[in-house]
């Protein structure tokens, strides 16, 4: 019996990783001169998820030198925003769509 709950605990949690989804976005500064983009790197970039009470500040990532930043294995379904700079993006939260691995959900860029 105990061997059976352990199975099934097991195939629960592999059920759940499986359909989670990577989220991939990218910091920006806007160069007014060149009139061009430019990546942000080592910047720290915080998820923030809706819980059904509360924001939880449940992960952060930091950039990489081309900008961009990644969280792994977020359920489908989280209410999520983004905080960079001490500023929530974007402004209206969003929604962790499924997405097949090994491929990410997208979020706009975040221009600084």
């Amino acid at each position: 019996m105990k061997k059976i709950i352990i199975l099934v605990a097991v195939c629960v949690i592999l059920a759940i990783k499986v359909s989670a989804t990577n989220l991939r976005g990218q910091v920006v500064r806007y160069d007014p001169y060149n009139r061009n983009y430019f990546p942000l790197g080592n910047l720290r970039v915080d998820l923030w998820v809706w819980n059904g009470s509360q924001w939880v500040d449940a992960s952060y990532a930091v950039t990489g030198a081309d900008g961009f930043y990644f969280f792994y294995n977020v359920a489908p379904g989280t209410i999520f925003k983004i905080q960079v700079f001490g500023n929530f993006f974007p402004p209206q939260p969003l929604t962790v769509q499924y997405v097949n691995p090994p491929y990410f959900q997208d979020i706009a860029w975040i221009v600084n």
